[in-house]
């Protein structure tokens, strides 16, 4: 199994919770499918996917969960067809404006009558603790969705002190590497980037197999574009792309690390899943760090200050994903499923 995308947190003091803890306090959070009267249901599954496993997944000092979300989808469409056609008799048999107030009350008993009948869409967000060293490691490009994992995660284990990593200017480091050709050894760049105009009302060019130490891609940024997503390469382990708040997308793992897992034989799924899984996580660790050791404030992670968010369900608060310094840039992103990592 295989994470294609990764949102971090940091951890800023020691998850304390073992593997059975955390397995007792999800199963109280587990999920039940929706009824036929529930719009929306949220719980935790197994990550492996198969009836009876833990919920938590353990494996070299890491810890892998899944959240999933089940919501009912009426059609908005379909919502609007009826109740043009219910407003319609209403004001030819009563001879009367039918009022905004009562329009609600139609919207609403449509949908409840509607509900039943729904179709579901079903999404699951995986993720993992490195106990260790401190991250928490979401397989999402959403921050929605990792705010929803992080939000739920608290409600079952009752605090949680995380926080997004504090950042150099990564936009200002990636456009100087290609600018300059001069870039963190083990890493190469690939053949795609975005470029944004940071002038008043300036737009966004995406570059898609091109040479981005070429004159031409100089020339925009020397005409004041910055490079705020880079695609690279890793060590030839791994390709992936980053934007300038250190959100890993498309992550693929290249033949080094697949040869590593084809090479343990596996006679079970469940085998073949903790063996990938722990082959992912190992490498993963190395490459958070690698990332870390470049765009981080602070290298050396996991400590107490002042920027600590500590999640606590009495207050509700939770980290803010929103605010201008902090949040994760997905807005095209926000509708993506969550394949099962495996």
């Amino acid at each position: 199994m295989w994470f294609k995308n990764l949102t971090l947190f940091e951890c800023t003091e020691k998850f304390k919770c073992s593997e059975e803890e955390l397995s007792g306090f999800l199963k109280d959070q587990a999920f039940i499918p929706c009824t036929s009267i529930d719009p929306v249901s949220i719980g935790w599954v197994a990550p492996i996917g198969m009836e009876d496993a833990p919920l938590v997944h353990s494996a070299n000092g890491f810890l892998m969960v899944a959240l999933k979300r089940q919501e009912k989808l009426v059609p908005a469409s379909i919502i609007k067809e009826i109740l043009d056609e219910k407003v319609e008799e209403i004001e030819l048999r009563e001879s009367r404006k039918v009022r905004k107030k009562e329009k609600d009350t139609l919207k609403d008993e449509i949908y409840q009558t509607l509900l039943p009948r729904a179709f579901s869409r079903t999404q699951i967000t995986y993720a993992y603790i490195d106990v260790e060293k401190g991250w928490l490691v979401v397989n999402t490009p959403s921050s929605s969705k990792a705010e929803l994992l992080t939000v739920e995660l608290r409600k079952a284990i009752g605090s949680l002190k995380i926080r997004l990593p504090e950042l150099l200017p990564m936009s200002m480091l990636m456009t100087q590497w290609i600018k300059e050709n001069d870039y963190p050894k083990d890493l190469v760049i690939e053949d795609n980037c975005i470029l944004q105009d940071n002038h008043e009302g300036g737009g966004v060019i995406r570059c898609q197999r091109q040479n981005l130490l070429s004159e031409d891609i100089i020339e925009l940024i020397n005409s004041g574009r910055e490079v705020v997503q880079l695609g690279l390469s890793w060590k030839d382990e791994v390709t992936f792309v980053v934007n300038d708040e250190m959100v890993v997308k498309s992550l693929k793992f290249l033949e080094v690390i697949q040869d590593q897992a084809s090479d343990v034989v596996a006679e079970t799924a469940a085998e073949r899943f903790d063996t990938d899984f722990a082959i992912m996580t190992g490498s993963l660790r190395e490459f958070i760090e690698y990332l870390g050791s470049i765009f981080l404030k602070n290298s050396k992670t996991v400590l107490e200050s002042e920027n600590s968010v500590e999640i606590l369900p009495e207050s509700g608060e939770t980290v803010d994903l929103k605010s201008k310094s902090e949040v994760l840039d997905t807005d095209d992103e926000k509708n993506i499923s969550e394949e099962a990592p495996f």
